[in-house]
């Protein structure tokens, strides 16, 4: 085991120690994390195009987020008429932004508001703490499982040019351990939660957060970085870490409203 993977399993466990506690306990603990995050995630984006900080640019974006998860949904295509308004008014008037940087600032915000809300969903239908952590399972797991089984047994590149480090037998060793995990937890542990949700979420989600890490990835690659940050050693940034799970938030929100939940 070498000394990089020593600090990313460490740095693991330490914001599995942050997480935890406010996805099983919600309210208060719940609103802070999303907030904290989410503050990083805008830091983050309007840092895209230069690496620099962008005060004004960050606080727009935070604001925008927070209005998002929050708005009703009668009110929702006010604000997103806005957004889109203010972004155009910013590429006008300071060239610094570009039409590129913007289109991406809005993409990666909506995809953290879709996620956000999918977070208050699962808390709405009565899942809670244990729904959260069955996201989780189903993404953090296969992320992990991805990683070591990439590392240990990772001879085929899955796709070079957007993520050089990832091989197929790392994809397939994260799925089979996001699924599986998932599926037992679900089964077992969520009563509520219908059976054939479970192994069709636990079927979905592990793929969708491969997704949502290439996806993430590709962003990276247009814009020449390694990672969105360098808060959390060996991971990167915020949005390095939430990539995959916003993306099985948004899914699985998608599905509890197809099962009528």
């Amino acid at each position: 085991m070498n000394k990089k993977m020593i600090v990313k399993i460490l740095t693991g466990l330490i914001l599995v120690a942050v997480v935890v506690p406010p996805f099983l306990l919600g309210g208060v603990l719940l609103e802070a994390l999303i907030a904290a995050v989410s503050a990083l995630a805008a830091y983050e984006t309007a840092a895209l195009n230069d690496q620099k900080t962008h005060w004004g640019m960050s606080l727009f974006l935070l604001a925008v987020i927070e209005v998002g998860i929050h708005v009703d949904l009668m009110y929702y295509s006010a604000v997103l008429a806005g957004f889109v308004t203010v972004l155009f008014g910013i590429h006008l008037a300071d060239e610094k932004y570009s039409m590129d940087q913007l289109a991406y600032s809005f993409l990666i915000r909506m995809i953290v508001i879709m996620g956000w809300r999918g977070v208050f969903t699962i808390y709405s239908t009565g899942l809670s703490g244990i729904g959260m952590m069955y996201v989780g399972f189903a993404c953090f797991l296969c992320d992990t499982g991805a990683y070591f089984f990439g590392t240990f047994f990772g001879r085929h590149k899955m796709i070079p040019a957007v993520s050089p480090n990832k091989t197929w037998e790392g994809a397939v060793g994260g799925y089979l351990l996001g699924m599986i995990s998932s599926l037992l937890l679900g089964l077992f542990a969520i009563k509520s939660m219908p059976v054939s949700l479970c192994i069709s979420a636990s079927l979905i989600l592990p793929a969708v957060a491969e997704l949502g890490d290439l996806a993430f990835s590709s962003i990276k690659r247009r814009f020449n970085i390694k990672d969105f940050g360098s808060l959390l050693p060996g991971h990167g940034g915020a949005l390095d870490r939430i990539d995959s799970f916003i993306f099985c938030l948004m899914i699985f929100n998608g599905l509890m409203l197809a099962w009528g939940l």
